[in-house]
């Protein structure tokens, strides 16, 4: 049966009342229902005029209308009549504003070729403003939202590496919307009052909001997810504003279709400048941390142009002691040629400082002729650069007076910034001659107070098994802990019970970075001959500082080239996981099923340090020049003794993951810490002072908990929200000693590899949903609104429904008008 609905009375401005009955469905129901109402009337019509036909005419059609109406009475039950109670409510049209807050925002509103162009015209531009800062006044200080909100509820997103949001929720001004209070989905159900403001509130914070933090942006990722979150009849369109600079994550076009399949409109505002940009940049500074006094280091800076390939940069190095404030001193400076568009040009510094400090070394790019940047900002790079002159601890500890060993005591003895102790296991104590040594040992370090000063052990073939058990793991603990340096060099007559001694000597087994054969002598006798072999280095040897022995990569690898070689290396079954192997024997009749011996290998191990060299021939490099021999040692010593130079103290270190971070990457800190004994300490809790680039301290101090895995290690990090460098401090427990460590923060490449408004992903996003792509400009916020209509709504709600044939009244006339009948009848005789 079909339901029709009588609109009776409207209650309320949401509330009606209706009655309904039903009806039939089609032409034979209405054609059945018809005739049988027209039987029906007839019959009783017939039946009473038969019945009455001795009657006065008065009596006639009183009981021929009591028997009508309950006639018509049972119709009235057989229509079934309802009352309905119904509110009318309006769902409000919505619009999403979703912002780009990644790096790039940072960038000017307008490139440097449309500022020149507007000054051709004759036209004074406006000064460059950051990008977020133009996006930041249309949404605070236009019209636009409230233009908005005259028929939408508008909610501000944001967007980056991820989606946030919804910050922030203007109300429709819709008068249909008095009363309710609307929400987008997904979004909480209760909504703080004050997110209730109209556009331009005093109490939002548009700045923080709207700040530039994203590393990078995942534009697809973000418009997808939003998608799914607010998609809906009632969505009118998104406005995305972003420069277009999608450079990680989902492609663009996959959000588009998803959005044009939901009937999702995005309305595009592009921000940035449309031209290529001119700008030129430090894109990287490589430098060590520390350094000795008396030895020369590189600066390294990588130099990046846009739009300026074939012209000619000024690269500077300047510098001043760190902490001060005062104007940095010109060191050198360099004229280079740039390179085509992006490709990054190296430009190197060497510095021999004369004095130790703690330098602030600041490199410089500028063009020869003054231009207008894209941004001036990262035409500097700083880099901080501590230059000690303590003496680094050396302990040589032979087996035997191998050449190499005797050679590399003598110079050690000899170079002023190195304290060099001798042990070697074949002297007399008796009859032992003096030594070139600061002092002569006739035993193994015992204890940890007297092996943990050391900086770096040279191991000239010693025999490990005149070394207890308890000294080897004073060894081990003293390099994974205390960030000591071990060098092993391999030999004849004792590396072999090395390789097999087994549990014995298990500890310096764990510490050398290739596995030893134990078959060396069969082998060492089968590959001994009267000619020398080439060293074969690997590609992580080639490129190795330390193994540079001259001052540039080209001439180091052509004494290498003149260097005639070695006759031996001790046989190796490989190198460990995790091992750097930088050379290898070239002797063909040496190799085995593992490849070529390896000649020279690295490892780190905990916080320290190992080399392995598989012969002991080096001193064969005298021959060409006895400089070559002392560099290789001393730059090999500093290699191993690197880290163990940050320490400043035996109880403790501060280790980063690495010293180089983007901007908004996160810093993991792990702190190695010891008690006035050496031991591992214990503590629920250590403080680390963090100061940021300014100079200020972050408040509250990072604290730094215990890794339960490893014993005297605390971890921490913290995010990295400001470009450059920052400074850690902890103050070791129970003494005075400081530790510290500087790591330097940069903006990513990513965020400002194309600085250009992509338009033409923004206008091809906008096209394939039915919405429109407008350039950020003073009649942006005019033209939006007209671009968005209105997609409220009203809708019914069932509140009650209440049937009326089973009302009392009902069966009450139904029942009196038979009844009147039966009594008509009986008084007039007729039943």
């Amino acid at each position: 049966m079909l339901t029709t609905e009588f609109n009776l009375a409207s209650l309320a401005a949401d509330t009606r009342m209706a009655w309904e009955v039903d009806l039939p469905s089609g032409p034979v129901a209405w054609l059945g229902w018809l005739a049988l109402g027209v039987v029906g009337v007839a019959w009783i019509v017939s039946l009473y005029l038969r019945d009455t036909q001795e009657l006065h005419p008065a009596w006639k059609v009183w009981l021929l209308v009591l028997r009508l109406g309950a006639w018509a009475g049972l119709i009235a039950v057989a229509v079934n009549p309802q009352e309905r109670t119904q509110t009318t409510s309006f769902r409000p049209s919505r619009v999403a504003i979703a912002v780009d807050t990644s790096l790039s925002m940072q960038l000017p509103e307008t490139s440097p070729e449309e500022m020149d162009s507007t000054k051709a015209n004759g036209a004074e531009p406006k000064p460059a403003r950051p990008r977020a800062d133009a996006v930041r006044e249309l949404l605070e200080r236009s019209p636009l939202i409230a233009e908005l909100q005259r028929n939408h509820d508008v909610s501000l997103f944001t967007f980056d590496s991820t989606q946030a949001g919804p910050h922030w929720q203007f109300r429709s001004k819709d008068p249909r919307v008095v009363g309710q209070t609307a929400r987008l989905p997904g979004t909480p159900e209760k909504v703080d009052s004050k997110n209730e403001n109209a556009g331009g509130s005093s109490t939002f914070q548009w700045e923080e909001i709207l700040k530039p933090r994203g590393v990078e942006t995942r534009l697809g990722e973000s418009l997808l997810e939003l998608v799914r979150q607010i998609s809906g009849k009632s969505l009118s369109g998104v406005i995305v504003i972003s420069d277009g600079a999608a450079n990680a994550g989902i492609d663009p076009a996959s959000a588009s279709h998803f959005a044009a399949q939901s009937k999702t409109r995005f309305v595009t505002v592009g921000v940035g400048g449309t031209k290529p940009p001119v700008n030129l940049a430090i894109a990287s500074v490589q430098a060590p941390t520390d350094a000795h006094l008396g030895d020369p280091f590189e600066i390294t800076a990588f130099v990046q142009a846009e739009g300026l390939a074939g012209k000619t940069a000024i690269v500077e190095l300047l510098s001043r002691p760190e902490g001060e404030t005062s104007e940095p001193s010109l060191l050198e400076s360099k004229e280079v040629a740039l390179a085509d568009n992006g490709v990054p040009l190296e430009v190197r510094f060497q510095q021999n400082p004369a004095t130790a400090n703690s330098v602030e070394y600041l490199l410089r790019a500028k063009t020869a002729a003054k231009i207008n940047e894209l941004s001036d900002s990262d035409n500097e790079r700083r880099k901080s650069i501590r230059v000690t002159d303590r003496k680094t601890k050396v302990l040589l500890f032979a087996g035997g007076p191998m050449r190499d060993y005797v050679f590399l005591k003598n110079m050690l003895f000899r170079h002023s910034a190195i304290e060099v102790d001798v042990l070697l296991q074949t002297a007399d104590p008796g009859t032992a001659v003096s030594q070139e040594s600061n002092k002569l040992l006739f035993e193994f370090p015992k204890t940890r107070e007297e092996l943990f000063p050391y900086d770096v052990i040279v191991a000239f073939d010693p025999d490990w098994r005149k070394v207890t058990a308890e000294q080897q793991a004073a060894v081990r603990e003293w390099v994974f802990s205390q960030s000591g340096g071990l060098i092993l060099v391999a030999g004849d007559v004792n590396t072999s019970s090395l390789a097999s001694g087994g549990e014995e000597v298990k500890p310096i087994q764990e510490l050398c970075p290739v596995t030893l054969s134990s078959l060396a002598s069969d082998l060492l006798a089968d590959a001994s001959g009267p000619q020398a072999w080439s060293i074969g280095f690997s590609r992580a040897g080639l490129e190795a500082g330390f193994l540079q022995l001259t001052d540039d990569t080209i001439s180091s690898a052509a004494v290498w080239k003149e260097f005639p070689g070695i006759y031996r290396c001790y046989p190796t079954a490989g190198s460990k996981a995790g091992a750097t192997v930088y050379a290898n024997f070239t002797d063909p009749r040496s190799e085995t099923s593992y490849g070529a011996p390896i000649w020279l290998a690295s490892q780190f191990y905990g916080s320290g340090r190992t080399l392995y060299v598989g012969a002991g021939e080096l001193w064969r490099l005298r021959a060409i020049d006895e400089d070559y021999f002392d560099r290789f040692w001393t730059k090999a010593i500093r290699e191993l003794s690197t880290t163990r130079l940050k320490r400043g103290t035996l109880r403790g270190m501060l280790l980063l993951e690495r010293n180089q971070y983007l901007l908004g990457q996160t810093a993991h800190v792990r702190a190695l810490l010891s008690d006035a004994q050496f031991q591992p300490l214990v503590a629920e809790v250590i403080n680390c002072e963090i100061y940021d680039p300014a100079g200020r301290p972050q408040l509250p101090p990072l604290k730094l908990i215990p890794d339960r895995q490893r014993p005297g290690q605390f971890v921490g990090d913290f995010r990295l929200s400001l470009p450059g460098t920052y400074r850690l401090e902890l103050l070791v427990p129970d003494s005075t000693d400081k530790l510290t460590e500087k790591l330097d923060v940069s903006l990513p490449n990513l965020e400002t590899a194309n600085a250009r408004q992509n338009v033409q992903l923004l206008r091809a996003m906008a096209d394939e949903t039915g919405g429109a792509y407008l350039p950020l400009d003073e009649n942006t916020a005019a033209a939006l609104p007209k671009l968005l209509p209105n997609h409220g709504e009203e809708f019914l709600v069932d509140e009650r429904l209440r049937t009326l044939w089973d009302r009392d009244w009902v069966l009450y006339v139904l029942v009196g008008l038979l009844a009147a009948e039966w009594l008509t009848r009986k008084l007039l005789k007729l039943a």
